[in-house]
């Protein structure tokens, strides 16, 4: 098989799989970037910095999608979510300024290695999840009026550290805020992905507009992309948006963290490979 083909061959696997992904999981919270982003780099072949950016603009896409759906549910504690827009914006240009000089003193290994840590959180935590350790949510949570300042400002860090991890790697911030979310409120899943949509609305864009300042990718990314970029930006919020709605009223969410789990898995494996000099 020529290379050409193999190259055309997984870039309709990553189409595939970045379709099924806004659909699935990122409408649930579970994670669209800790997929996005190595598909983008070992699939389609893009080097880190520009999988880093193409990875934020599909989360903001599908985000946009998301907020739509779980709004329109009522299932988003807007209140408090404002709190944390802030604190993730200045995260995600900490983490954009981060990995930029990271990957040019020490190289974009260093990028993988963090990945590969937050993969294994990832992991972890779901694991925990399905084993029911985190029962988490059962109830309404606590109500945004009972939720003390000591709290609010734990939130607040919580949420800088998750757009700096947004910022360095293109992923994780989404299924951060869920879980910070979850853990600090105890609001059910819904709602707890509700909240993180719209906090992940507002703060990728100013992660985007970082990266295309600082480390110059967006020339590369339209590229690659050209004017599909515009096709990709109408027709990811609607694929995120049937998903959501289609998550929120039909399909428990327990069934679809299994895919994400083994997803997220194969990703790791594949990075640890690379780290490790196997390939």
């Amino acid at each position: 098989m020529k290379k050409s083909e193999k190259m055309d061959i997984g870039i309709i696997i990553a189409l595939f799989l970045i379709i099924v992904t806004a659909f699935l999981f990122s409408p649930l919270g579970l994670g669209g970037g800790v997929l996005y982003m190595p598909i983008l780099h070992y699939l389609v072949g893009w080097d880190i910095p520009l999988s880093v950016l193409g990875s934020l603009m599909l989360i903001l896409s599908v985000s946009l999608g998301s907020r739509m759906a779980h709004m329109k549910g009522g299932y988003a504690i807007i209140e408090i979510g404002k709190s944390g827009v802030m604190p993730a914006i200045l995260g995600a240009i900490f983490g954009t300024l981060s990995s930029y000089f990271l990957i040019i003193f020490l190289g974009d290994f260093t990028i993988k290695i963090a990945a590969s840590g937050l993969l294994i959180w990832v992991i972890i935590k779901t694991i925990r999840q399905l084993r029911g350790e985190n029962a988490l949510g059962d109830d309404d949570g606590i109500s945004p009026e009972k939720i003390t300042k000591e709290t609010l400002n734990k939130y607040r860090f919580l949420c800088f550290f998750g757009g700096m991890t947004s910022g360095a790697l293109g992923m994780g911030s989404g299924m951060l805020l869920v879980t910070f979310h979850r853990t600090l409120f105890s609001w059910k899943p819904h709602y707890a992905a509700g909240t993180s949509a719209h906090i992940v609305m507002l703060m990728v864009p100013v992660g985007i507009i970082s990266h295309l300042v600082i480390d110059g990718t967006g020339g590369a990314l339209w590229g690659k992309l050209g004017y599909s970029i515009f096709i990709i930006a109408i027709a990811m919020p609607i694929i995120s948006w049937l998903g959501s709605r289609a998550a929120i009223k039909l399909i428990p969410q327990r069934l679809l963290t299994y895919p994400f789990l083994l997803a997220v898995i194969g990703s790791l494996i594949r990075y640890v490979i690379d780290i490790a000099g196997i390939i």
